[in-house]
């Protein structure tokens, strides 16, 4: 690993203590180097306030550093448009710094080589592709957000060793064991958003929060085509419940009086996935953890609107019971959905397989 990757590592491991906390704006870290001394270190901390690369040159003149000659390593392009925050091109020319070593360039339109031309109109050096594909896989939600238009989409799927997410009767809690039901608590605080069908929420009646690891709860939202869901479920009733979301047609009436808040869509006469992700992105969510049921999980896969795939396998046999996919059928072996395995893990006595979908690399 080169001098610069090692640093741009860095900046990835900073990054990384954003997760939850800055949709929908990029994960980003930065270092600022002088005399082959890391003199200060910063990342983007919460929606809405400093970047990275601000906050990285902040804590080296805190510290009494000088940045001036300096060289800035961060793992995104730093912006050149003014938000919530000011440019941080611009930022960084007022400092008169050396040169910066960049991960990956902003796909972002109102970045997207913007911010890398204030730095060398200004005689700064720039360095890119650094760990790309490192710093492209930390920012897939922001990617996905800012390219495709739509929110990042994971199915999360607990099931036995022989398929099954639930038996006959629809009881399911809990085929995984609790390491795995901890290491999901830890992938809601990172999401935007959790998504259920109906028959979830009525079989299950889950909390869908935030409670054995440290982390923001997630947006819980809810297909009922038809807004018929009582208001004694937990999504609806707990300290939560102004963050629970329906998503309902327009004719569904029986919403008047409800107090959790409604997205109300097209009133078609069976729900649409492309609509529903387009509707989400337009409310800044930029990723959704899908975690049942059987009926949107088959839906997703239909519609191939699915970006990976956590599978939760437990040592378990169920026999008949109900399949993750139930609602999906092919008639040819040519027509199967191809995953690419991205790693396996042991979690508990459970193994974990994360898939990404050939047709989304």
């Amino acid at each position: 690993m080169t001098h610069d990757e090692k640093l741009i590592k860095v900046c990835i491991g900073l990054a990384i203590k954003g997760k939850g906390m800055v949709s929908p704006n990029p994960l980003v870290g930065s270092v600022v180097v002088k005399n082959n001394q890391i003199i200060g270190k910063g990342y983007h901390k919460k929606f809405g306030e400093a970047h990275a690369e601000r906050n990285a040159v902040l804590d080296a003149e805190k510290k009494g550093f000088n940045v001036k000659g300096a060289s800035v390593y961060v793992n995104l392009e730093p912006c050149a448009h003014v938000g919530k925050t000011a440019s941080c091109a611009e930022f960084l020319v007022s400092k008169k710094v050396k040169e910066v070593i960049i991960g990956m360039k902003d796909p972002y339109s109102k970045v997207n080589g913007k911010g890398i031309e204030i730095l060398i109109k200004a005689g700064i050096k720039v360095k890119t592709g650094i760990l790309e594909k490192e710093c492209m896989d930390l920012n897939k939600f922001f990617i996905n957000f800012v390219t495709k238009k739509i929110p990042y989409v994971t199915l999360k799927i607990g099931q036995s060793i022989d398929g099954n997410i639930a038996l006959n009767n629809f009881e399911s809690k809990y085929i995984t064991g609790s390491e795995s039901r901890k290491y999901v608590h830890k992938m809601r605080s990172e999401y935007d958003a959790v998504l259920i069908g109906k028959n979830t929420a009525i079989k299950d009646d889950p909390s869908l929060n935030v409670r054995d690891v440290t982390g923001r709860d997630p947006l819980r939202i809810v297909i009922d085509w038809n807004n018929s869901l009582k208001q004694n479920l937990k999504i609806f009733s707990d300290d939560n419940k102004d963050k629970t979301f329906v998503i309902t047609k327009k004719s569904a009436e029986k919403y008047k009086g409800k107090k959790n808040l409604l997205f109300m869509v097209k009133d078609d006469r069976i729900f649409k996935l492309k609509s529903i992700l387009k509707l989400l992105h337009g409310f800044n969510v930029n990723s959704v953890l899908v975690e049942g049921g059987s009926v949107l999980f088959s839906q997703f896969i239909k519609e191939n609107l699915f970006d990976d795939i956590y599978f939760f396998i437990a040592p378990k046999i169920m026999g008949k019971g109900i399949s993750p996919f139930d609602g999906f059928e092919i008639n040819s072996l040519n027509k199967t959905v191809d995953l690419k395995t991205e790693f396996t893990k042991r979690i508990g006595k459970d193994i974990l397989i994360k898939y990404k979908n050939c047709l989304q690399v």
